[in-house]
């Protein structure tokens, strides 16, 4: 199914050319969320393009889709002008660029093309589908269900069935999703840093902000270390054979490790560090030649849309292997884990808990205001937040509250929060870091205190790679499971549960990234003053 339609390259365009994105995608059942974005999208476009463009003009509005994506382009006939990209002379109103804002993160994926004499920009959504955690509900009661009827009337069919099916199925999965993990987690980190183009102008705001970010983060750390120290038991470095000198010695080399000796090994060992290492240092390159390479830049640009499209696809069946691994392990009657995750649970919701907790604090001993008052003001975008798991979703309405009620510069706002939803992510480490320590200590796996510190280190790593896609971040998963010798088969439940926190975890980044921006500019305020108290001393 395709739309396509030609308007003339002019201010005046604008309404219809939106009405007509916004009609198309209703066609695609697209979110509201997804068609504000859009039009928005369309708007800004139009804006920048009409200030180079020659009266008469035309402009070509060209939507398509495939599979369960919708591309919708906008094509211009003239000079090269790229919407994307901010000159000198415009870094002043760059703060407030939507599309800037979205490219800076890679919150969506938008790109654009110079060829045969045509600009072409591309923003590229997912059709709206039913909520995934449906699906993984249903999964695990029907695996439950089934379990439970086959032990009951035909106990003897049951090794004959995981033998021969589940188990099979449930390994080509994990084959094929740790196949694709690698290329799409190498490009996907590229295109972030290749997308971030408007950092250098935000230095001051973006230092402050981001050491409010690390700290959250590593305050969620050490909570989820302790809570895993806790709670699971923990081989001794003795009896492992490692002495305190020896646990230094394994983080360094984990660390040192990172740089690869050869740069094709790393992909073929499917080592995620080395990876990530040669994505930072390859996109870096990329960013610092911008524009002199277009060949290989939209290479890049597609490539980590195919592969973020078949691990959408392959996370597509995460239902159905969720259904064949409970299903495996009731009838090898494993199914005391589905009991023993309750406390996990428990465990992770506390470590929310207590995070909260020491933002709020933070609140009242740094900003001097009211808790309770300030979750009155904040509420409505965490509410929106927890009921759609989506952070861009509370874009607008948290810009709003941040510059009008939290008296929040515009700048900052307009900055930070789509900057956060890449970097804040402290309420993912948890549920990463104790969900791995609950399916090794099911696997009879055993982990030293180096282990411990080393696994967190890798969860705040991957904690940013963490997709704005509900559901995504479960290939992280196998990422960690393979470091650490956990069997893949243990999946199928983490994958569950992350799920089902996926509501938490996006409430709780997105309360976290106000605090940090409540607290940047508290610091901002701060040093303005002191600024001014010198100048009149010098007066």
């Amino acid at each position: 199914m395709k739309g396509k339609k030609d308007f003339r390259l002019e201010i005046a365009s604008i309404e219809s050319a939106s009405d007509y994105v916004r009609d198309l995608l209703k066609q695609y059942k697209c979110t509201e969320r997804d068609m504000v974005r859009a039009q928005l999208f369309t708007e800004e476009t139009i804006v920048y393009w009409t200030e180079i463009a020659d009266e008469g003009d035309i402009f070509q509005i060209n939507v398509r889709k495939r599979f369960k994506t919708i591309s919708l382009s906008l094509s211009y006939r003239g000079a090269q002008s790229n919407p994307l990209a901010i000159s000198d002379e415009e870094e002043d109103e760059a703060e407030f660029s939507f599309i800037g804002q979205n490219i800076l993160i890679g919150l969506s994926t938008v790109t654009y093309n110079y060829e045969n004499g045509y600009n072409v920009i591309t923003f590229t959504i997912k059709e709206k589908g039913i909520n995934p955690v449906i699906f993984i509900i249903f999964a695990l009661a029907a695996a439950i269900i089934c379990g439970l009827i086959v032990n009951r009337f035909a106990p003897s069919l049951g090794p004959g069935l995981s033998a021969s099916i589940l188990t099979p199925l449930s390994k080509a999965f994990f084959g094929l999703l740790n196949a694709i993990v690698i290329p799409f987690l190498f490009l996907s980190v590229i295109a972030s840093i290749f997308n971030m183009e408007n950092i250098a102008q935000m230095k001051r705001i973006f230092r402050i902000l981001f050491s409010w970010f690390l700290g959250l983060t590593a305050i969620s750390a050490v909570i989820a270390v302790l809570a895993g120290i806790i709670y699971f038991p923990l081989q001794s470095g003795a009896s492992a054979g490692v002495n305190e000198v020896n646990i230094w010695a394994q983080i360094a080399k984990m660390l040192f490790d990172i740089i690869p000796a050869n740069i094709f090994q790393s992909f073929l060992d499917g080592n995620t560090l080395q990876t990530i290492f040669l994505a930072v240092i390859t996109g870096i390159t990329m960013l610092v030649y911008k524009g002199r390479f277009p060949v290989i830049s939209k290479v890049v640009s597609e490539s980590n849309l195919i592969f973020s499209t078949l691990l959408d696809a392959i996370c597509s069946l995460m239902p159905w292997v969720i259904f064949i691994c409970i299903f495996d392990m009731l009838l090898s009657g494993d199914g005391r884990v589905l009991l023993s995750s309750i406390a996990v649970v428990v465990l992770i919701c506390i470590c929310f808990l207590l995070i909260i907790l020491l933002c709020l604090l933070s609140v009242a001993f740094i900003e001097k205001q009211n808790p309770i008052q300030y979750i009155k003001t904040i509420g409505p975008v965490l509410l929106i937040a927890l009921s759609t798991a989506s952070s861009s979703a509370t874009f607008a309405p948290h810009s709003m509250i941040a510059s009008n009620k939290q008296g929040i510069r515009d700048y900052l706002a307009n900055f930070s929060i789509p900057v956060g939803a890449l970097f804040a992510k402290p309420f993912v480490v948890p549920v990463l870091l104790l969900m791995t320590l609950f399916v090794g200590n099911f696997y009879s796996v055993t982990f030293t205190m180096a282990d411990v510190v080393s696994m967190v280190l890798l969860c705040i790593i991957l904690s940013v790679a963490v997709p704005p896609i509900q559901g995504m971040g479960i290939f992280l998963f196998t990422i960690i499971f393979k470091r650490f010798t956990i069997p893949l088969e243990g999946l199928a439940m983490a994958a569950s549960l992350f799920m089902l926190f996926d509501y938490l975890m996006t409430t709780g980044n997105v309360f976290s990234v106000n605090i940090s921006m409540l607290h940047t500019e508290h610091r901002l305020r701060e040093k303005e003053k002191r600024v001014i108290v010198h100048n009149n001393q010098k007066c």
